[in-house]
C-alpha cells in the first residue's frame, strides 16, 4: 500500500469496489467481514474529509462578504 493518504476519490473508488465485491454470492464470511470492516473505516474517513472541506468553506464565506460584512451560510441551501 502507498504512503501517500487517500483522497476522498479514493475512498469513494473503493467504496464502489467494497460494495459491488459484497453483493457476490460466492463471497466467503470472513472476506465479507473483512471488506465491511474495511468500507466502514474508509466512510469515516470520507466524512471526515467532507467535515473538513465543510469547515474551510464556511470559514472563507464567513471571511468574504460581498460588502465587507461576515458572512455564513450553510453548505447545503
Amino acid at each position: 500500500m502507498s504512503d501517500t493518504p487517500a483522497t476522498l476519490g479514493d475512498d469513494l473508488t473503493r467504496l464502489e469496489e467494497i460494495v459491488r465485491r459484497l453483493e457476490d454470492d460466492d463471497l466467503a464470511l470472513e472476506e465479507a467481514l473483512q471488506l465491511f470492516e474495511e468500507g466502514v473505516g474508509r466512510l469515516k474517513g470520507a466524512k471526515t474529509r467532507l467535515a473538513d472541506a465543510e469547515t474551510r468553506v464556511m470559514q472563507v464565506l464567513k471571511e468574504t462578504g460581498e460588502d465587507g460584512a461576515l458572512r455564513l451560510e450553510p453548505l447545503d441551501g
